[in-house]
């Protein structure tokens, strides 16, 4: 006893200054509203007598008198009068002083619980003995528990036949199929116990009412628990929601599971002690016993389960990678539980004591809504990881971007959904900031702009989607890429290449639109927004002109579609590949690796080498003699081989063929061919080329021209000096040939 008192005291004196902010002052009794009255008319009388003459002096009441009628009546707060200087340590003394007296009503709380069984007697139950009703209702309490328990048995085996086709988007159905069962189990034990009250209970005798009360009690625990039975699913680990294992979800369910009923136990027992008509006092002594109790039961819970629901809080992630905020709060949760636990429980002392419930009934409101929101977020995570990757299956599934616009869309919804409840919980019952008629207007504006915000939240939803996906289907068609496609899909490359400074309009056109929007329906003058958006609008275009040409430098280029990402281009500055762009430059990437910014303003002008078509032409020296009719016609089969192959034969738009003699030498032919290939891979086709004729044309009797210089001499010795003149001129000749044929063929 000394101990309860002294948790109170200390409870009372942390949150008694909270609790006066949070929470309207008790109703003024009588006697307050009548010591009020006569200090408000004492105070007008000594201002009147200080303005009016003086009037004889009436008989003073005797000190005792006085004191007697401002004394507040006992087991009252002490009123609080207009002027104190420190009215918060006043109110945490008066709540002091009623858990003194609360708890002193313990004697008078046993003796009510000693008045039960006298209003269970055969004399007030229509002749029904105590002993037999006390009969009845375990018999029915069993009967109900176990109806359920034997039909869930009889119900496994085809429960583990229908989660064996737990596979893929069908899983989505398996899951509520077994919610389905698991709902007709509560429901059989409702229709069972229902039926006993009707039976066995009738009327509104004290019975009646208590056997109505134990038996809505067990139904009212399995629903709750029925809940937690599809998530956590114990000894079913293919079904449940929950990322954990057997053992986590059984330590979670079970310990849930007492405290709901313990929670039960103790609502049903304060309801029967306002039913008997107990006194307040000794229901409020209840009251305050039990809270410690349930809340000493939470924190027990609550510390026992610690790693089990740290690694169900960080499977609610893709492959149990959560980001910071969710590791954080999984590592640490119990830091915020227990402290929310204690307020709960504190609040429910209060409640009793000063008779509100508000504080008590928002904070149980909102426990229930985070733990809603678990269960959903549980739930959502589940349906994501079955239509996003199949369980048979290790490759992404196509459709797994949308599953995961579609649960951001609706976990968005819950969140506003549960904001809405709890502001109203909090504002209107708990706080008292408002009341029901100034919340409706209010909630009406607010849920309009509300709904505006998500409307854009789920278009830019929609929008990211449908652009992501365009794109990686027409990646592949983009010039550059390994499967490039014909130049009828050039109009697909083109949009994919727009799509980031589509998604960006789209973005903030969005968020302007949305947010002007939701301004102007809560009541927010929004023309002097739009007036000031202008203005600094134009001002940061007069000082950011460079910022400006670069950004309409851009807009023209992509109008005038020089370029798109994945093709090879030419700016003077430099050369590379696009790889992307922002609203003022261009990224290069170039062949050796380096990354090229360039604003657009500095473009210049822009020479693409992957547009359409690209043709490619390149010289070969054969000998002096070489049959030209000959190498055409070995060219033209090589051009055919290559068109055949497999690999090359997509490339083409024109085969293979020689062009002509382009120059003669004084020791070869210079022979010029040319082909007209796709702008993906043309140096790779040449080179295959190349290798290809070196390969063929000497077993075709066509010989490749070489360094050496016939010389005629005489003997002399100026004659050998020529001779080897000659030779050295020669070799330059061809080392210098090769070099240009190699550089044409690299350009």
């Amino acid at each position: 006893m000394v101990l309860a008192r002294l948790f109170l005291i200390l409870a009372l004196l942390a949150v008694g200054t909270a609790a006066r902010a949070q929470a309207p002052p008790a109703p003024l009794t009588p006697q307050q509203f009548d010591a009020l009255v006569e200090a408000i008319t004492q105070a007008v009388s000594q201002r009147l007598n200080a303005r009016l003459p003086a009037a004889p002096v009436a008989e003073a009441k005797p000190a005792e008198a006085k004191s007697a009628e401002a004394k507040p009546a006992a087991g009252e707060p002490p009123m609080m009068i207009m002027g104190d200087e420190e009215p918060a340590a006043q109110v945490v003394i008066g709540l002091i002083d009623r858990a003194g007296e609360t708890l002193a009503a313990e004697p008078e709380l046993m003796r009510q619980y000693g008045r039960i069984p006298s209003f269970l007697h055969a004399r007030m139950n229509e002749g029904r003995a105590f002993s037999r009703f006390l009969g009845l209702l375990v018999l029915a309490a069993a009967i109900a528990l176990g109806s359920e328990a034997l039909l869930r048995r009889l119900l496994d085996p085809m429960r583990r036949r229908v989660t064996a086709r737990l596979n893929g988007a069908a899983g989505l159905w398996v899951l509520a199929g077994l919610a389905a069962l698991d709902a007709l189990l509560v429901a059989v034990m409702w229709v069972v116990t229902y039926g006993f009250v009707v039976v066995w209970f009738p009327g509104m005798v004290p019975q009646s009412r208590l056997a109505y009360l134990v038996l809505s009690s067990l139904v009212y625990w399995r629903l709750y628990m029925l809940v937690f039975r599809i998530v956590l699913r114990p000894g079913l680990s293919v079904a449940r929601l929950a990322d954990i294992d057997d053992a986590d979800a059984a330590a979670i369910y079970w310990r849930v599971s007492a405290l709901v009923l313990l929670t039960l136990l103790t609502s049903g027992l304060h309801r029967i002690l306002v039913g008997i008509q107990a006194p307040p006092q000794a229901v409020a002594c209840g009251i305050l016993i039990d809270s410690v109790l349930v809340t000493a039961a939470f924190v027990w819970a609550a510390s026992s389960v610690r790693g089990p629901m740290s690694r169900w809080l960080r499977g609610l992630s893709n492959a149990g990678q959560p980001g910071p905020v969710q590791a954080a709060l999984a590592k640490s949760w119990l830091v915020v539980a227990i402290p929310f636990f204690v307020a709960l429980g504190l609040a429910n002392i209060y409640g009793a004591l000063v008779n509100r419930a508000g504080t008590h009934e928002a904070l149980v409101t909102t426990l229930n809504v985070v733990i809603a929101l678990l269960l959903l977020e549980s739930l959502l995570d589940k349906a994501s990881r079955l239509l996003g990757r199949d369980l048979d299956r290790t490759e992404a599934c196509p459709r797994a971007p949308a599953v995961e616009a579609v649960v951001r869309c609706v976990r968005m919804a819950i969140i506003i959904g549960a904001g809405v409840l709890l502001m109203r919980v909090w504002s209107v019952s708990a706080l008292g900031m408002m009341d029901m008629n100034r919340y409706h207007s209010l909630a009406l504006s607010a849920l309009t702009a509300g709904l505006t915000l998500f409307a854009a939240y789920c278009v830019w939803q929609a929008v990211q989607y449908f652009t992501a996906a365009y794109s990686a289907n027409h990646r592949s068609g983009m010039p550059g890429g390994h499967d490039a496609e014909d130049a009828a899909n050039a109009g697909g490359s083109r949009i994919a290449t727009l799509m980031p400074l589509l998604r960006v309009a789209i973005l903030v056109a969005l968020v302007v639109l949305a947010g002007l929007t939701a301004l102007s329906q809560l009541g927010v003058n929004i023309t002097p927004l739009i007036a000031g958006a202008s203005i600094v609008g134009l001002a940061v275009s007069f000082g950011s002109q460079t910022l400006v040409k670069d950004i309409v430098s851009g807009v023209f280029y992509l109008v005038d579609d020089a370029f798109r990402v994945g093709e090879y281009i030419d700016c003077g500055k430099a050369k590379g590949t696009v790889e992307g762009f922002t609203l003022r430059s261009l990224k290069l990437r170039h062949q050796n690796g380096q990354i090229h910014t360039i604003p657009f303003g500095q473009l210049g002008q822009i020479t693409n080498f992957s547009r359409d078509w690209s043709t490619m032409k390149f010289n070969l020296r054969f000998s002096r003699d070489t049959d030209i009719e000959k190498l055409r016609k070995a060219v033209k089969k090589i051009g055919q081989d290559m068109l055949e192959d497999p690999e090359l034969k997509d490339e083409f738009l024109v085969p293979l063929k020689m062009q002509g003699v382009a120059d003669v030498a004084d020791n070869a032919l210079i022979v010029r061919f040319k082909f007209t290939v796709k702008p993906s891979r043309p140096t790779l086709v040449q080179r295959e080329a190349i290798k290809r004729m070196i390969r063929t044309l000497p077993d075709a009797g066509i010989e490749f021209a070489n360094a050496t210089v016939a010389v005629q001499s005489l003997g002399g010795p100026n004659d050998y000096a020529a001779a080897a003149a000659n030779s050295v001129r020669a070799r330059a000749a061809e080392a210098q040939a090769a070099a240009a044929a190699q550089a044409e063929a690299e350009g």
